[in-house]
């Protein structure tokens, strides 16, 4: 067992095959020089993930168990000896031979291999997906990561201005061209922004962590995102069909479906079981007289007190809790892509709204900075709409990245293409063993 990370260095030494159902290695062509886009980084997500890759060792378990639950049982046989003490005149030693099988395995091995048939299925479904949300994820990740870098490139160059300001407005003052409040307001600006590249390098120190554990990268790796599209949102009527035939798509629901099928095929095994145990076997004996004997043997349990009956209540209520688990996750899905299409309408108009005025912000910004050089208005006011325009800049961003996260998380709840219909396999996966 290794006991490090085994996180890539770079990009270029991410795993970048798979194997489809027909079982053909597929390869993804990468170029890490001109960025990384989001179908890119989704893929490289499922394939490098680390703990995508633990889950996936869950698929073997998953086929042993299947290939558990069809073999038959094993027969019993029982021996024993008796050898006379005492007056032994005349006597001999007495065996006794018995081969006895149990029948009631055989009658719910049937319903056994279909409930861990449809066990297999869930697990697969349950993979893809968390595939799906690493997926969403690491793409959400990307689009924070190049609007964070965005908003920081904004605001350093806001700094850089802010700094050159202070420093003639310092020299100025020194010479008593300038007053307090001119200074003052000059720094105070410089300050403000210091602190808002600081919240934000923290969180983009945060995020690009975050975002190459996702992809199986070591923490000081680094990776270009490409430049990002306009987040068009999808069609309300793509929307309106996608939810209609949501049950027959999404992992997570049809992973329900199969654990509620695996769930009936426990119940009817344990109907089945409730049957008297009956077996049956072939007795070959010699008592110590040396009387030989062939007889058949049959054991039947009575059930009088039990009956299985307690396990059939058990997995009856687990079937019930299947069905009303699957009824909440519908319900749930329903809310949230109504809320996330709600919310892409809120996001649009706020949009809308900034690219309206912002243009007409901008100008008389530049109307005031001329001003303010010529001392024809007052530094605070100034520096009220210099504060103004950055932040609504900022906020123009900041949207940006929520109508992306919102189309993301839409996609994803929707099922919509763009998503791997099948678990990913890596194309090569090596096996290492320690003492």
């Amino acid at each position: 067992m290794r006991n490090d990370a085994a996180l890539a260095a770079s990009v270029e030494s991410l795993q970048a095959e798979a194997t489809p159902p027909n079982g053909t290695a597929a390869r993804h062509a990468f170029n890490a020089a001109d960025g990384l886009d989001l179908d890119e980084v989704g893929v490289l997500a499922v394939l490098n993930n680390p703990d995508l890759k633990a889950q996936r060792t869950r698929l073997a378990v998953a086929d042993a168990q299947v290939f558990s639950a069809g073999l038959l049982p094993d027969p019993q046989l029982a021996a024993g000896i008796d050898k006379p003490t005492g007056n032994t005149a005349g006597l001999v030693n007495a065996f006794a031979l018995g081969l006895n099988y149990d029948i009631i395995p055989l009658i719910t091995r049937e319903a056994r291999v279909d409930a861990e048939a449809k066990a297999q299925q869930k697990v697969r479904l349950d993979l893809l997906w968390q595939e799906w949300q690493v997926i969403q994820q690491a793409r959400s990740l990307a689009v924070d990561l190049s609007l964070e870098q965005q908003r920081l490139a904004l605001l350093h160059q806001m700094l850089d201005l802010y700094r050159e300001r202070y420093r003639h407005s310092t020299a100025a003052l020194a010479q008593g061209d300038v007053t307090l409040d001119v200074n003052g307001t000059d720094l105070t600006a410089l300050l403000d922004t210091l602190s808002q590249i600081n919240q934000l390098e923290q969180t983009h120190n945060q995020t690009r962590h975050s975002f190459n554990l996702l992809l199986g990268l070591q923490p000081g790796a680094r990776v270009e995102i490409a430049a990002l599209p306009p987040a068009a949102p999808p069609p309300a009527d793509s929307l309106n069909a996608q939810l209609a035939g949501l049950a027959q798509r999404r992992p997570d629901l049809l992973a329900l479906q199969a654990g509620y099928a695996s769930q009936e095929a426990r119940v009817r095994a344990a109907i089945l079981a409730q049957f008297p145990s009956l077996g049956i076997g072939v007795n070959r004996a010699r008592d110590t007289s040396d009387v030989k004997t062939v007889g058949l043997s049959m054991t039947l349990s009575l059930p009088l007190f039990s009956g299985n009956r307690g396990n059939i209540a058990v997995e009856r209520a687990s079937r019930e809790q299947l069905r009303a688990e699957y009824r909440a996750r519908l319900a749930q899905t329903a809310v949230d892509v109504a809320r996330l299409r709600e919310l892409q309408g809120i996001i649009r108009q706020q949009q809308d709204n900034l690219q309206t005025y912002l243009p007409r912000l901008k100008t008389l910004v530049e109307r005031a900075r001329k001003a303010y050089g010529h001392g024809d208005i007052g530094a605070l006011t100034f520096l009220n709409m210099e504060s103004t325009w950055v932040n609504k800049r900022l906020e123009q961003l900041s949207l940006a990245q929520a109508g992306w996260e919102n189309r993301i998380a839409l996609e994803a709840l929707l099922a919509l293409p763009g998503y791997p219909l099948h678990p990913v396999v890596p194309a090569a996966v090596t096996e290492e063993h320690s003492p």
